[in-house]
């Protein structure tokens, strides 16, 4: 069996989740249920950066604090073992999360070792009897390969060497679990700390710290080396654990916001988009109906004064200015989530730097990256798709922008012709009015003149026929005036 000493291993299992109540008190409350203390398992509640970070840990062997001989198949009987007990506790805390989210789960298991065993593979005396080539492979693959492999993991061991004062380390970041597409980041891993420098460090048992003389270890020589061993193993084990897990806590925010606001935001620049796009092909199929077809004469064109079409201008220049607006108030989100994930990104800096974590160069499937790394690349492509968008929705704002001041300038335009046309309709009527005014003084004076003047005592007849006639006179000139100008106004139209 393939079997290799690891220095007090335990599996870690973290739960990270934005709560929908902020306080702390109600949501430990809602929480103490669901945290049972159940045979070896240890389970803690904290809150970080608004989150609920809630950690489930296992030993291996609770009754051993020191070296055991370890297989990865006994780790993976106790990582589906824990995983069956996180499912449990998952479905009591999903009712404690924020709207629309979800809680985010991760995996380590933490250990110490002698020369990187996890990096070794595994060979005996079998080896020189085996001759089937996949048992071949299966010997020859090292040990973090072979527990990538019998967890059923479709990615590749990514390994990463990190350091902590004078103690040094490896981070394996397993495969993705079968199926999980959705998950952008690797959510499990193995942290195996160098026991060479855990020994040669500085005891506080030498100065200037001293181990009290009633210690129960200071008679014991051996016993107080491995009591001292054993606290620096895990001061430094929780300062580079603390560090991944602000990396864990960054992710989850990142998605958080991905799932969330900024789900929000790509859909909503996107079809704004659309809506720009379609509406300025309305706003030019609105405008050919102005242009002149050349087998049609000027007086075929589109009618100014069509109240349908001007209603219709109206609505569409609304419609622009609507999505004008849109338009900004989506560049101002754009921005803000921009400074969010920046900040996000310097967090991981910040965890990664500290633990001088980078790739290293025993890459076990060769790439080339690191933890840190890959989070900030997931993090630099949605700053990247967030910027296209931006520059995207500023092309298409200044496109909308000239379309406006097109539509706008042509309803003024057309405005200004209504007007000249509605100044000239009322010069005709006052010289219709005009010509009424003159007629029926004509008419009085034709009338006053026939009585006064030719008549001395006229018949029923001749004021009948004086009068026809100076009617006559009367209409005829204001006939041929109306004639004119209904000729004029026809003529203008």
């Amino acid at each position: 069996m393939r079997t290799f000493k690891l220095y007090d291993p335990k599996i870690y299992s973290m739960i990270l989740f934005h709560p929908g109540d902020n306080d702390q008190s109600k949501v430990r409350e809602a929480l103490k249920p669901h945290l049972k203390v159940q045979n070896n398992l240890k389970t803690d509640i904290s809150f970080r950066d608004g989150m609920v970070l809630i950690e489930l840990m296992m030993d291996l062997d609770p009754d051993t604090k020191g070296p055991m001989d370890v297989s990865p198949d006994l780790i993976k009987f106790r990582f589906d073992e824990l995983t069956k007990v996180r499912e449990g506790f998952l479905e009591g805390v999903q009712p404690l999360v924020k709207n629309e989210l979800k809680a985010h789960t991760y995996t380590l298991v933490t250990c110490g070792s002698n020369d990187r065993v996890w990096l070794r593979t595994f060979s005996d005396i079998t080896f020189l009897y085996k001759d089937k080539k996949e048992e071949h492979l299966d010997i020859l693959q090292t040990n973090i390969t072979y527990l990538n492999r019998i967890l059923n993991r479709s990615g590749e061991v990514i390994v990463n060497s990190v350091n902590h004062g004078k103690v040094s380390g490896s981070l394996y970041i397993l495969g993705n679990s079968q199926g999980r597409t959705d998950m952008p980041f690797l959510e499990d891993m193995l942290l195996e700390i160098d026991m060479g420098d855990v020994r040669s460090q500085t005891t506080y048992g030498e100065s200037p710290i001293e181990v009290s003389p009633s210690s129960p270890y200071s008679s014991d020589i051996g016993e107080k080396k491995m009591y001292q061993m054993r606290q620096q193993y895990l001061i430094n084990l929780m300062a580079v654990k603390s560090k991944i897990v602000e990396l864990m806590l960054s992710q989850s925010h990142y998605m958080d916001l991905r799932d969330g606001e900024l789900s929000e935001v790509f859909s909503k620049g996107r079809d704004l988009k659309d809506q720009i796009f379609q509406l300025q092909n309305s706003i030019n199929n609105h405008m050919q109906l102005y242009v002149p077809s050349e087998t049609e004469g000027k007086g075929k064109d589109k009618d100014f004064l069509d109240r349908q079409s001007f209603n219709a201008e109206k609505e569409l220049l609304t419609r622009a200015s609507v999505r004008f607006s849109l338009v900004s108030e989506v560049e101002h989100q754009i921005m803000r989530y921009s400074s969010t994930l920046h900040d996000i990104e310097q967090r991981i800096i910040d965890a990664s730097t500290s633990l001088a974590m980078k790739t290293d160069g025993v890459g076990i499937e060769g790439l080339s990256y690191s933890l840190g790394e890959l989070s900030r690349k997931e993090v630099d492509g949605t700053k990247r798709d967030l910027h296209n968008l931006l520059d995207e929705l500023a092309r298409s704002r200044d496109i909308l922008s000239s379309t406006i001041e097109v539509l706008r300038t042509f309803i003024d335009t057309r405005q200004r012709e209504v007007s000249e046309e509605m100044s000239r309709l009322m010069n005709v009527l006052f010289l219709v009015f005009a010509c009424i005014g003159l007629a029926d003084a004509l008419g009085n004076f034709v009338i006053l003149a026939i009585e006064y003047i030719f008549l001395d005592d006229p018949t029923v007849g001749e004021v009948l026929q004086w009068s026809s006639f100076g009617l006559i006179i009367t209409l005829v000139p204001l006939l041929i005036a109306v004639i004119f100008l209904v000729m004029f106004f026809n003529k203008r139209r």
